[in-house]
């Protein structure tokens, strides 16, 4: 009798908890929600061209007026354009072009909805202009100005699980990353059988090329010695004796 109700009074305030979580955050739409349906447009519409498997490039995302006003934050924005880039990567796919996300503020919209297109552009098609208020594109940013530099998107990261810098690690995106002994580079190793420059990785068409610098000892991904190699998330290379994952973040 005493375990009947218990559970009774568990099932009770089980569904009195639920009821008032349902209650006071329904109708709220949280980014996360965006990002799963990104990321699954990516999956979907990703299709080969030429032998290769390719990504939509152009992203619109029509909300509710609530909705835009929470959504259209910077750094909200930022993780949209970045869940596109790793998703790429994930899938293996190229993205032609600049990537570009677009916000649409939609009067008509209901609130904790939204609707997601996407398209592959080649770029013809001109910004929304200045006049347009309820519009936010978000792309890859290009400046003349040093002082005035680009938001850097960081969509995977380098990691030492093996070898005398266990416990290295670096984030990054776009920018190309030098591996090695010398100070300059960007991914710093003590181990004396790895060159000073050792090997660099380049980003091309949203994803990432390990290349070997001419090293003495060579550079190898999953276990075959490479002079370049287009990285998958989880790739293990190795330069000397170090061990090296390369993986979305």
């Amino acid at each position: 009798m005493i375990t009947l109700a218990i559970s009774k009074l568990e099932s009770f305030l089980e569904t009195k908890i639920e009821g008032f979580f349902n209650k006071q955050f329904s109708g709220t739409l949280e980014p996360i929600e965006i990002i799963k349906a990104l990321e699954r447009e990516v999956e979907k519409k990703a299709r080969k061209i030429s032998g290769e498997v390719v990504a939509p490039n152009r992203y619109e995302i029509f909300l509710g007026v609530d909705d835009y006003q929470r959504l259209c934050a910077k750094r909200v924005r930022d993780t949209f354009y970045t869940a596109v880039a790793k998703q790429a990567i994930r899938k293996s796919c190229f993205i032609d072009g600049d990537l570009r996300i677009v916000l649409r503020k939609d009067a008509e919209a209901l609130s904790d909805t939204f609707v997601l297109t996407s398209a592959f552009s080649d770029g013809s098609e001109s910004a929304p202009p200045k006049s347009e208020p309820d519009t936010l594109v978000l792309s890859r940013q290009k400046f003349d100005v040093p002082l005035n530099l680009p938001t850097e998107y960081k969509t995977v990261s380098l990691s030492v699980n093996k070898g005398a810098d266990v416990g290295a690690y670096l984030e990054f995106g776009e920018k190309q990353v030098y591996i090695g002994r010398r100070e300059k580079s960007d991914f710093i190793l003590t181990d004396e059988s790895v060159s000073r420059l050792h090997a660099y990785i380049t980003f091309d068409r949203y994803r990432h090329t390990l290349h070997d610098a001419g090293s003495k000892n060579g550079t190898f991904v999953n276990g075959e010695q490479i002079e370049s190699c287009l990285l998958e998330a989880g790739d293990e290379i190795r330069v000397g004796t170090t061990i090296i994952v390369y993986d979305v973040i």
